[in-house]
């Protein structure tokens, strides 16, 4: 999951130092190596773009199981108003997986907000 955030850097083609030669023939064994400055010499960088597009459509996902909770829950007393008892089982399960979902869901954002 953490790698698809990371993108080789460009500057360095992922090598993490980049090569100068400041000789009038290029003469190769003049050449010196730099750390890189775009990706600090790890060859990669945090691709903060696509990140915090995960984090906003995960975001979504929560708001989206938090409704489908409440209409649920709404649904439950519902049944129970209107003694329709053996409906209420299905429900409830339906209820607890969702309670699940959604519990991922915040653990997932949680866990993507820590590469900030």
């Amino acid at each position: 999951m953490k790698k698809q955030f990371f993108k080789e850097c460009q500057a360095c083609d992922g090598t993490g130092e980049e090569l100068i030669n400041n000789t009038w023939n290029n003469d190769p064994t003049k050449d010196e190596s730099y750390k890189c400055d775009e990706c600090n010499g790890e060859g990669v960088y945090l691709d903060t773009d696509e990140l915090e597009s995960k984090i906003y459509d995960i975001e979504d996902m929560i708001d989206g199981m938090d409704n489908r909770i409440r209409i649920t829950s709404q649904t439950i007393k519902d049944l129970s108003r209107g003694m329709f008892y053996e409906l209420l089982p299905k429900y409830k399960n339906r209820l607890q997986i969702q309670a699940k979902a959604l519990a991922r869901l915040e653990m997932y954002c949680a866990n993507l907000k820590t590469y900030r």
